[in-house]
This record gives C-alpha cells, sequence and structure tokens, in this order.
C-alpha cells in the first residue's frame, strides 16, 4: 500500500469550522460512529411525487443537456427540480454540521434499479480514481480523511429491501478496504462491460480493489437502508456502501444523488475530460455550485445559473421552478 494510501487509514475527525446545531447533535455524532445516518426527512410525500413527476418528464427533454452521452450526470444543470434539489436547506444544516460552512456541490447523479435489476457490490471511494485512474476529487488543506466528500442519496420512490435500499457497514470509513490505485482488468484499464447487467457495479468489478482479496462485506454486520419518498441518507463514500437487487415485478426504485465538498478540494483537478462507465465527460463548461459560505481559494470554476439561466436556489414547490 503507498504511503498516499496510508495517510487515507487516518481519520482525523470533523474540521473545526464545523457548524453543529442543537437539533442535529446527537446525528453528527452517529455520523461519525457509523459512516452514515438517515433517514431524513426532505420533502413530504405528495411533494415527492410531484418532484418525481416532474424529474421523468424533464428527464426526456436534453436540449440543455451537460454532457452528450448516456450516463445522467450532473443533471442539475438542466432539470429546474435538481438545481433546486442541490440546495436543499435540510440539506445543507446536516453538510455544514460535518463539513464545514464552505461548500461546493460537484456532481449529482440518476440511479434507477428497475425490476429485476441486480444488487450494486460493496465498493468505498476515496478520489473516484476508480473510473479511468486519474483522481476526480484532491484535497488542497488537508490529509485524505472520511469527511472530504459527502454523498446525499434523496428516494424518489420507496427504497425497501425488495427494491434495492442501500446497505452500509457501520465505522468502514475509518479503514481502507479498497485500494482504487490497483490495476484492475475490468472497467478501468481492462474491458469495459457496457451491459451493467454484467457487474455489481455499473460495468466495473469493484471486489478487484479490495486490499485483502479474502474480505467478506457481509460478515461486518450490514446496516439496511430503507427509505421512504422523500427521505434521504447522508454518508460518506469512505463507508462501504452497496444496494439490493430489486426482486420486484413491478417497482422501479429511484434515486438522485448530489455529491458536496469543501471549498478547499480540487475538483478535476488538470482534467480537460475523464471516463468512466464507458463514458467520456468533456469539462469544457462543467463548473461546481457554490450552495453555502464563501470560496476563498479559487481552485474550481463555478457557475450560480443552470444551463436554462436559472439560479441555483432552493425553491420548495415544483410550480416556482416552471
Amino acid at each position: 500500500m503507498s504511503s498516499a494510501n496510508n495517510a487515507i487509514e487516518a481519520t482525523t475527525g470533523l474540521p473545526a469550522n464545523a457548524v453543529i446545531t442543537d437539533d442535529i447533535k446527537s446525528d453528527i455524532e452517529k455520523f461519525e460512529r457509523d459512516g452514515f445516518i438517515g433517514p431524513i426527512k426532505l420533502y413530504e410525500p405528495e411533494e415527492a411525487a410531484e418532484i418525481l413527476r416532474s424529474l421523468r418528464a424533464n428527464n426526456q427533454n436534453r436540449s440543455h443537456i451537460l454532457y452528450d452521452n448516456n450516463m445522467n450526470y450532473d443533471r442539475h444543470f438542466d432539470i429546474p427540480e435538481l438545481s433546486s434539489h442541490i440546495m436543499h436547506p435540510t440539506i445543507i444544516k446536516y453538510l455544514k454540521g460535518i463539513l464545514g460552512p464552505d461548500l461546493l456541490c460537484w456532481r449529482s447523479e440518476w440511479f434507477s434499479k428497475f425490476p429485476g435489476g441486480r444488487a450494486t457490490e460493496w465498493h468505498q471511494v476515496r478520489d473516484y480514481s476508480y473510473t479511468d485512474g486519474n483522481p476526480l476529487i484532491v484535497p488542497s488543506q488537508s490529509d485524505w480523511n472520511a469527511y472530504i466528500d459527502l454523498t446525499v442519496w434523496t428516494a424518489f420512490t420507496p427504497a425497501t429491501i425488495k427494491t434495492a435500499c442501500m446497505r452500509f457497514l457501520p465505522g468502514s470509513h475509518k479503514k481502507f478496504y479498497y485500494d482504487e490505485k490497483k490495476s484492475v482488468a475490468t472497467g478501468r484499464n481492462g474491458e469495459y462491460k457496457h451491459d451493467a447487467t454484467n457487474t455489481g457495479f455499473f460495468g466495473y468489478d469493484f471486489s478487484e480493489f479490495k486490499v485483502d482479496p479474502d474480505w467478506d462485506p457481509e460478515s461486518a454486520n450490514p446496516v439496511e437502508m430503507e427509505l421512504k419518498p422523500g427521505e434521504c441518507v447522508i454518508f460518506t463514500a469512505s463507508c462501504a456502501h452497496a444496494s439490493h437487487p430489486n426482486t420486484t415485478e413491478r417497482e422501479t426504485r429511484l434515486a438522485i444523488t448530489s455529491r458536496y465538498v469543501p471549498t478547499h478540494v480540487r475538483v478535476y483537478p488538470n482534467l480537460n475530460s475523464y471516463n468512466a462507465h464507458g463514458e467520456t465527460f468533456d469539462l469544457q463548461n462543467y463548473a461546481a455550485v457554490l450552495v453555502s459560505g464563501e470560496d476563498t481559494f479559487g481552485h474550481n470554476k463555478l457557475r450560480d445559473k443552470n444551463n436554462r439561466e436559472q439560479a441555483f436556489a432552493f425553491n420548495k414547490s415544483v410550480k416556482e421552478l416552471a
């Protein structure tokens, strides 16, 4: 294991400027212990249903999409509901309690698990270099630790064990179980399997990244994170996570993830493009979104409007987004 990877092993804890209000103190303590917290309610069920209808309708309109490929990355640049969602005040409150007040949204993703869809295998991510070998996020003011990158995974349909809810290994963010720097045969350096049903990780075989090939995540007391529509789970990608298969015949599980880092983190450093999951992402028009505080570092290009020239701001009512 390299010296850089050894540094990953040590978790340094929350930053000194974390903003922890009394109502979330116990949740933040749980996050420090486990690496995830949830369920957290963001929307009432009827609000989630209304947003879901708009998401499905707007998903078909690709006229303002950021990337001309088949992956639904960064749709917050063209779908107004997602431009609003990444700014949700409850999300921001929790993020400030873990990452501090100055925050960027650096990516969003659209995850659908259709009836019969296979499980997503266990994985643990630090800098996302598993994709093509290049780190996609790099801190500039701290060593690598579990509090650099946070994911907010929001369910807009029921996420149950049958429909493929997420799973977590509590405390796994404090140990290095997977090494993204390893040379692997599937996905990055070898054959990419375009049919995502062929692997448990969207064209990659993440088990190839295991530090100990004999380690069995199922023996580490996984926690099942069932969510109602409108609820989210917040976790560090450094916490090993997975999902169940969708064993239903008619129910599609749909979730949106939004990913956040402190402003000192360099996003896509020195990259004009990157490759992931069989697609190429041209970063010419990409920019991070400042969702809280201020950016005093200037490492990243920022955007305050989406591709429809709408300001990034939280609007609770979908009707206000039209």
